[in-house]
């Protein structure tokens, strides 16, 4: 849903003079607060109470929590930047640093298998990227937008 939001032009209004929804970070703000509303009623019928239980601190789940609320912000903010063809392959991609994180940070074994099927999946999404039809308009990518799939990922 956000990225239909971020990528159709509506009518052009004083504060958005090209069209285009100004703000990726009311996208952000607004998926986090559903996500927020959706666990608390979640939380509060499986467990009767919602803060009772809570027995995790909340800084060992700050870093996470603020990776994913920014790398969801520049994911947004991209969308405004770049084509839809280099989205799909940003965001196909992501698979292989996550694959290398896993093996790095937490020492998981990952079959070579599932390294070269991770790598397919890639290539095989950036040819059909390369190769589907799009309008002049949606081949548009800025390098801001780059840096923030970069990012991203």
């Amino acid at each position: 849903m956000q990225e239909l939001i971020m990528t159709t032009t509506f009518t052009p209004t004083p504060s958005a003079p090209d069209g285009r929804f100004p703000s990726a970070a009311f996208c952000v703000f607004s998926n986090r607060l559903l996500a927020i509303i959706v666990a608390v009623i979640a939380v509060k019928i499986r467990h009767g109470a919602v803060w009772a239980n809570n027995v995790a601190p909340l800084a060992a789940f700050a870093p996470c929590a603020l990776s994913n609320t920014m790398s969801s912000w520049i994911q947004y903010a991209s969308l405004r930047y770049v084509s839809f063809p280099v989205q799909t392959v940003f965001k196909s991609s992501k698979i292989i640093p996550v694959m290398i994180m896993g093996k790095v940070l937490k020492g998981s074994d990952y079959l070579i298998s599932q390294y070269v099927e991770a790598f397919l999946i890639t290539v095989g999404v950036t040819i059909f990227s390369i190769f589907s039809k799009s309008s002049d308009r949606d081949n548009a990518t800025d390098m801001i937008g780059l840096l923030f799939m970069c990012m991203y990922i």
